[in-house]
């Protein structure tokens, strides 16, 4: 285990474009980090916001020394968005540790500690655990898939099969990054994330999962049904380039109903005996996330998440294989 002793030094890299209404709640957390000030540095990356969030990020930091604001106004060969911004961030750092998160995110204090408490010798990435403010039933409903997406990774890791990244609670070594060639060697991605992990897992380096309360983050969901395809499309574009075991959960996951339904006209199955048993599966994986990381509040959106993952899944299918622009923060990707 790695020791987190004052020597270490780490940087907190945050891409932020149009964050105004989320981007103070974001500081104060990064502000109340239970680690040495003198050995954190929190680089902003305002990514040519033209709403008030580089006012609101200066106004925050300019007494607090470990706090930095960049404005991005290059784009740098093959990058643009977000991969672009984290890019030039990471040749402004000096931390042998980068940590990842949102503008959107509430870290907790002790989200550092509990990070690098997962470090090994040979470990290049260390993935967190995210999930929605609770502030109504979408809401919810969001946690969950989260929570169960990343007990599913949990679960993988511990064979260590690669599933994906974590943009929003992640860390990587100061090494594993370089080693790869940072951004500007993987390229673009609209799921900078995934790329990021699994270019470095590639390259030879271990990953870890902190799979505990201690490093939950909270975000802020999405309150409309447009925010929500406008995500996903995005999400899809990841999905469809990911490891293909997640392709294959995700094809399975949306079309189990339709495919049980067809099957019981060839096949002597009971598709509504079939279909209870995938809820009893699901919902039974759901709750133990919901024990297992303590998030007690989400028991309800638990024995509902099924019906949301089955009417969800088809839904980004359908909207991914729609003919229209991928838009995210303005832009059109």
């Amino acid at each position: 285990m790695l020791q987190t002793g004052n020597r270490i030094k780490v940087s907190v890299l945050v891409a932020a474009r149009n964050e105004e209404n989320n981007i103070e709640r974001c500081l104060e957390s990064l502000n109340e980090l239970n680690f040495p000030k003198e050995n954190i540095e929190i680089i902003i990356g305002d990514d040519n916001s033209d709403d008030l969030t580089e006012e609101l990020v200066a106004r925050f930091i300019w007494d607090k020394p470990q706090f930095k604001c960049i404005k991005i106004t290059k784009q740098l060969a093959g990058l643009k968005g977000k991969a672009n911004v984290l890019a030039q961030l990471a040749h402004e750092a000096t931390g042998e540790y980068f940590f990842y998160c949102d503008a959107d995110i509430a870290v907790q204090p002790i989200w550092i500690t509990q990070m690098l408490a997962h470090f090994r010798r040979e470990t290049g990435v260390v993935i967190g655990v995210t999930r929605m403010k609770h502030v109504h039933l979408l809401a919810d409903l969001l946690s969950m898939e989260w929570l169960f997406a990343l007990t599913a990774t949990r679960f993988f890791s511990l064979f260590k099969i690669p599933i994906t990244g974590m943009g929003n609670n992640m860390a990587v070594t100061r090494e594993a990054y370089f080693a790869i060639g940072g951004y500007e060697k993987i390229g673009f991605s609209i799921v900078e994330d995934y790329t990021l992990f699994m270019g470095i897992v590639k390259q030879g380096f271990d990953f870890q999962m902190a799979y505990k309360r201690e490093v939950i983050s909270i975000s802020e969901p999405m309150n409309t049904f447009q925010e929500l395809l406008r995500q996903r499309k995005r999400w899809m574009q990841g999905v469809m380039d990911s490891y293909w075991l997640t392709r294959l959960s995700l094809f399975v996951s949306s079309l189990i109903v339709p495919i049980l339904l067809l099957m019981s006209i060839w096949l002597p199955i009971n598709p509504l005996s079939s279909i209870i048993q995938y809820y009893i599966l699901i919902t039974g994986i759901s709750l133990t996330a919901v024990l297992m990381l303590r998030q007690f509040d989400l028991w309800k959106a638990a024995l509902l998440f099924w019906f949301y993952m089955v009417s969800i899944g088809l839904i980004m299918l359908v909207n991914y294989y729609l003919p229209s622009k991928t838009i995210w923060k303005g832009r059109e990707y």
